[in-house]
Protein backbone atom coordinates (compact mmCIF):
# COMPACT_ATOMS: atom_id res chain seq x y z
CA UNK A 1 0.00 0.00 0.00
CA UNK A 2 2.88 2.45 0.99
CA UNK A 3 4.37 1.64 -2.32
CA UNK A 4 1.19 2.16 -4.47
CA UNK A 5 1.06 5.75 -2.55
CA UNK A 6 4.84 6.73 -3.50
CA UNK A 7 4.15 5.74 -6.92
CA UNK A 8 1.00 8.39 -7.40
CA UNK A 9 3.10 11.30 -5.42
CA UNK A 10 5.39 10.35 -8.42
CA UNK A 11 3.41 10.00 -11.44
CA UNK A 12 2.22 13.58 -9.71
CA UNK A 13 5.23 15.22 -9.82
CA UNK A 14 6.39 14.14 -12.89
CA UNK A 15 2.70 15.11 -14.64
CA UNK A 16 3.60 18.53 -12.61
CA UNK A 17 7.26 18.79 -14.33
CA UNK A 18 5.95 17.93 -17.95
CA UNK A 19 3.27 20.65 -17.76
CA UNK A 20 6.28 22.87 -17.25
CA UNK A 21 8.25 22.00 -19.54
CA UNK A 22 5.42 22.07 -21.97
CA UNK A 23 4.77 25.66 -20.81
CA UNK A 24 8.41 26.80 -21.19
CA UNK A 25 8.21 25.21 -25.19
CA UNK A 26 5.42 26.78 -26.19
CA UNK A 27 5.77 30.36 -24.81
CA UNK A 28 8.94 31.28 -27.21
CA UNK A 29 7.22 29.25 -30.26
CA UNK A 30 3.52 30.84 -29.86
CA UNK A 31 5.14 34.38 -29.30
CA UNK A 32 7.70 34.23 -32.39
CA UNK A 33 7.28 37.00 -34.66
CA UNK A 34 9.58 37.10 -37.16
CA UNK A 35 11.56 34.25 -39.86
CA UNK A 36 13.72 32.32 -38.03
CA UNK A 37 15.06 30.20 -40.88
CA UNK A 38 18.02 32.40 -41.43
CA UNK A 39 20.03 33.64 -38.37
CA UNK A 40 23.80 34.97 -38.06
CA UNK A 41 25.62 36.44 -40.42
CA UNK A 42 22.37 35.44 -43.22
CA UNK A 43 23.49 31.44 -42.71
CA UNK A 44 20.86 29.07 -43.00
CA UNK A 45 19.80 27.33 -39.98
CA UNK A 46 19.74 24.05 -39.74
CA UNK A 47 16.89 22.10 -37.63
CA UNK A 48 18.40 19.02 -37.15
CA UNK A 49 21.36 17.53 -35.17
CA UNK A 50 22.50 14.09 -34.45
CA UNK A 51 25.07 13.46 -31.96
CA UNK A 52 27.48 10.50 -30.38
CA UNK A 53 28.77 10.91 -27.15
CA UNK A 54 31.17 8.79 -25.23
CA UNK A 55 31.11 9.63 -21.39
CA UNK A 56 31.51 8.11 -17.65
CA UNK A 57 28.90 8.30 -14.86
CA UNK A 58 29.65 8.33 -11.43
CA UNK A 59 26.37 7.14 -9.15
CA UNK A 60 27.45 7.83 -5.53
CA UNK A 61 24.63 5.51 -4.24
CA UNK A 62 26.05 2.65 -6.20
CA UNK A 63 28.24 -0.61 -5.34
CA UNK A 64 30.25 -2.67 -7.91
CA UNK A 65 30.48 -6.32 -6.02
CA UNK A 66 33.24 -4.87 -3.45
CA UNK A 67 33.79 -1.69 -3.91
CA UNK A 68 31.85 1.49 -3.01
CA UNK A 69 33.26 3.73 -6.28
CA UNK A 70 31.77 3.31 -9.14
CA UNK A 71 32.38 5.21 -12.57
CA UNK A 72 30.41 3.75 -15.45
CA UNK A 73 31.42 3.90 -19.17
CA UNK A 74 28.20 5.46 -20.70
CA UNK A 75 27.38 5.70 -25.27
CA UNK A 76 24.93 8.37 -25.67
CA UNK A 77 22.97 9.05 -28.83
CA UNK A 78 21.16 12.28 -29.25
CA UNK A 79 18.18 14.05 -31.73
CA UNK A 80 17.46 17.74 -31.81
CA UNK A 81 15.09 19.47 -33.66
CA UNK A 82 16.08 22.75 -33.20
CA UNK A 83 13.13 25.86 -33.39
CA UNK A 84 14.82 28.90 -33.44
CA UNK A 85 18.12 29.47 -33.13
CA UNK A 86 17.58 29.66 -29.17
CA UNK A 87 15.29 26.53 -28.37
CA UNK A 88 15.11 23.30 -29.60
CA UNK A 89 13.53 19.86 -28.11
CA UNK A 90 15.18 16.20 -27.70
CA UNK A 91 15.90 12.89 -27.08
CA UNK A 92 18.93 12.29 -25.29
CA UNK A 93 19.84 8.52 -25.25
CA UNK A 94 22.35 6.67 -22.96
CA UNK A 95 23.32 3.42 -22.54
CA UNK A 96 24.92 2.50 -18.88
CA UNK A 97 27.77 -0.48 -19.54
CA UNK A 98 27.84 -1.93 -16.37
CA UNK A 99 26.32 -3.99 -13.62
CA UNK A 100 25.89 -2.55 -10.26
CA UNK A 101 23.72 -2.68 -6.84
CA UNK A 102 21.79 0.12 -5.70
CA UNK A 103 21.42 -0.20 -1.68
CA UNK A 104 17.91 -0.55 -0.45
CA UNK A 105 14.86 1.09 -2.50
CA UNK A 106 11.75 -0.01 -0.96
CA UNK A 107 10.67 -1.42 2.53
CA UNK A 108 11.26 -5.03 1.56
CA UNK A 109 15.10 -3.66 1.74
CA UNK A 110 16.63 -5.45 -1.12
CA UNK A 111 18.82 -3.89 -2.69
CA UNK A 112 18.53 -3.07 -6.73
CA UNK A 113 20.87 -5.14 -9.08
CA UNK A 114 21.21 -2.62 -12.28
CA UNK A 115 22.14 -4.38 -15.83
CA UNK A 116 22.97 -1.78 -18.80
CA UNK A 117 20.48 0.17 -17.92
CA UNK A 118 19.00 2.77 -21.22
CA UNK A 119 17.99 6.17 -20.37
CA UNK A 120 15.43 7.76 -22.66
CA UNK A 121 14.74 11.77 -22.02
CA UNK A 122 12.95 13.82 -23.74
CA UNK A 123 14.94 17.24 -23.00
CA UNK A 124 14.43 21.40 -24.21
CA UNK A 125 17.85 22.80 -25.08
CA UNK A 126 18.06 26.43 -24.54
CA UNK A 127 21.01 28.37 -26.50
CA UNK A 128 21.38 31.73 -25.45
CA UNK A 129 23.78 33.20 -28.48
CA UNK A 130 22.40 30.80 -30.51
CA UNK A 131 25.41 28.68 -30.79
CA UNK A 132 28.13 27.68 -28.17
CA UNK A 133 26.90 27.10 -24.62
CA UNK A 134 23.73 24.65 -24.12
CA UNK A 135 21.41 24.29 -21.48
CA UNK A 136 18.85 21.47 -21.83
CA UNK A 137 16.52 19.66 -18.86
CA UNK A 138 13.61 17.12 -19.11
CA UNK A 139 12.09 14.47 -17.74
CA UNK A 140 12.98 10.97 -18.62
CA UNK A 141 12.87 7.33 -17.73
CA UNK A 142 15.84 4.58 -17.25
CA UNK A 143 14.99 1.19 -18.60
CA UNK A 144 15.96 -1.54 -16.99
CA UNK A 145 15.18 -5.37 -16.46
CA UNK A 146 14.53 -5.57 -13.22
CA UNK A 147 12.87 -2.34 -12.54
CA UNK A 148 12.48 1.32 -14.31
CA UNK A 149 12.82 4.73 -12.96
CA UNK A 150 11.40 7.37 -14.36
CA UNK A 151 14.78 10.19 -14.50
CA UNK A 152 14.53 14.18 -14.50
CA UNK A 153 18.01 15.51 -16.42
CA UNK A 154 19.55 18.26 -16.81
CA UNK A 155 22.95 19.84 -17.78
CA UNK A 156 25.31 21.91 -19.87
CA UNK A 157 27.32 21.90 -23.07
CA UNK A 158 29.29 23.69 -25.37
CA UNK A 159 29.00 22.95 -29.27
CA UNK A 160 32.34 23.87 -30.83
CA UNK A 161 32.00 24.68 -34.22
CA UNK A 162 34.15 22.75 -37.45
CA UNK A 163 33.46 23.02 -40.79
CA UNK A 164 30.64 21.14 -42.86
CA UNK A 165 28.49 21.78 -40.14
CA UNK A 166 30.14 19.20 -37.54
CA UNK A 167 30.33 20.19 -34.05
CA UNK A 168 32.70 19.12 -31.14
CA UNK A 169 30.67 19.09 -27.54
CA UNK A 170 32.29 18.58 -24.57
CA UNK A 171 29.05 18.38 -21.82
CA UNK A 172 28.19 17.66 -17.92
CA UNK A 173 24.84 15.87 -17.02
CA UNK A 174 23.04 15.50 -13.76
CA UNK A 175 20.29 12.97 -13.52
CA UNK A 176 17.93 12.81 -10.38
CA UNK A 177 16.84 8.56 -11.06
CA UNK A 178 13.62 8.17 -8.99
CA UNK A 179 13.74 10.93 -6.98
CA UNK A 180 16.16 9.11 -4.61
CA UNK A 181 19.88 8.35 -6.76
CA UNK A 182 21.59 10.66 -8.61
CA UNK A 183 24.60 10.25 -11.20
CA UNK A 184 26.78 12.54 -12.82
CA UNK A 185 28.01 12.20 -16.30
CA UNK A 186 30.99 13.63 -18.18
CA UNK A 187 30.53 13.41 -21.74
CA UNK A 188 32.63 14.26 -25.24
CA UNK A 189 30.13 14.61 -28.01
CA UNK A 190 30.62 14.80 -31.99
CA UNK A 191 27.60 16.16 -33.61
CA UNK A 192 26.35 16.65 -37.63
CA UNK A 193 23.66 19.81 -38.10
CA UNK A 194 21.61 19.20 -41.23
Amino acid sequence: MLNLITMKKQAIQFTKLLILVFALISSPVLGQTHDDSTHQEGHELKRFRVAINLAHAYIPAAEDLGSNYVIIPVYGLDFQFRITPHWALGLKNDIEIAQYVLPETDESGEVQLRQNPFILSMPVYYTPKGKGLTLFTGPGIELENHHNFWVWRLGFGYEIELPGHWDFAPEFVYDLKNGTYNSFTIAIGVGKSF
